[in-house]
């Protein structure tokens, strides 16, 4: 029979070292100081918004794309319509 413990001699069980501070009796206790705080990172935000992106309406696609080649698409109040919603975007807080 072959010895596998010939290379370094047997070692016991070593004990548990506490992770932080201990009290009397052995117990740990409770650390003080600054509450914990999780970052969650852009990428896992970003993330988080995918699924409230409505689903793509195929139908409503493929109708303007159809508008647009016929060049119907564009009417004066569309247009008029698409200017008003930008100025309100960039001009929120003003």
């Amino acid at each position: 029979m072959i010895n596998v413990n010939s290379i370094q001699p047997p070692v016991g069980p070593e004990g548990i070292e506490p992770a932080g501070p201990v009290g009397p009796g052995g117990r740990a206790m409770e650390a003080s100081g600054a509450p914990d705080v999780v970052e969650i990172s852009l990428a896992a935000r970003l993330a988080a918004q995918i699924h409230s992106i409505p689903d793509v309406r195929t139908e409503l696609v493929q109708c303007v794309k159809a508008e647009i080649a016929a060049g119907t698409y564009e009417t004066k109040e569309r247009i008029e319509h698409a200017v008003s919603r930008l100025m309100d975007e960039l001009f929120v807080d003003f």
